[in-house]
């Protein structure tokens, strides 16, 4: 039966123990966990409780690191998996700290994607179209995405476009009418203001040809 050999306080964390079984380094565990789970040099482990020791204690760690993510910034379900499976972490353990922390309200997608588009509105730098791209690349799902974007339509995104253009507008006076139309087209484009959109505000903007 695996015997633990020595625990050594590590190195770049004193609060921190490296278990070693039979001689060679087995995992990493808190003080407290040493305490918790009664690891003492000599002492023998079953399979089935080694297993039991190191899954808990990376649940643990996989846990610690979404709250270190989350204390930064919102981050969508997607996003935190990606950076979990970044540090190693297996499928299994990701999976169960992704699933704690949804059921204490910490990781929702539907809350992520509301304040996601909030936020973008507010701030003037997005169409509907960039907000659609820009949360189904984190990973949120179509449903969601549609819902959180439903009242967002031409009428609401006009008055949004039409300030954006004119402050484009104030930079490119001193260009000729076609390159402030093409510029001012292209601006809108890209932050995903829908093609009618930018007809009529361009239409607003611009001097009669």
């Amino acid at each position: 039966m695996p015997v633990i050999t020595d625990i050594k306080e590590q190195a770049r964390n004193k609060r921190r123990r490296s278990v070693f079984i039979d001689g060679e380094y087995a995992f990493g565990v808190s003080l407290d966990e040493v305490v918790a789970y009664r690891l003492a040099v000599g002492q023998e482990l079953s399979p089935e409780r080694l297993e039991a020791v190191i899954a808990a204690t990376e649940l643990r760690r996989a846990k610690e690191s979404l709250f270190r993510l989350l204390s930064y910034r919102a981050y969508s379900e997607a996003e935190l998996r990606s950076r979990l499976r970044a540090k190693q972490f297996t499928d299994e353990v990701i999976e169960r700290a992704l699933a704690d922390l949804r059921g204490s309200g910490l990781v929702d997608d539907r809350q992520f994607a509301e304040t996601f588009v909030r936020s973008r509105i507010s701030s003037g730098r997005s169409g509907r179209r960039r907000l659609e791209w820009e949360l189904r690349s984190r990973g949120i799902e179509p449903q969601v995405v549609e819902e959180s974007l439903a009242e967002i339509g031409e009428e609401s995104e006009y008055p949004l476009a039409l300030q954006v253009a004119q402050r484009r507008y104030e930079r490119l006076r001193d260009e000729a009418p076609e390159v402030q139309r093409r510029k001012i087209a292209l601006f809108l484009q890209r932050r995903g203001f829908a093609y009618e959109t930018i007809s009529r505000v361009l239409s607003m903007v611009l001097p009669p040809e």
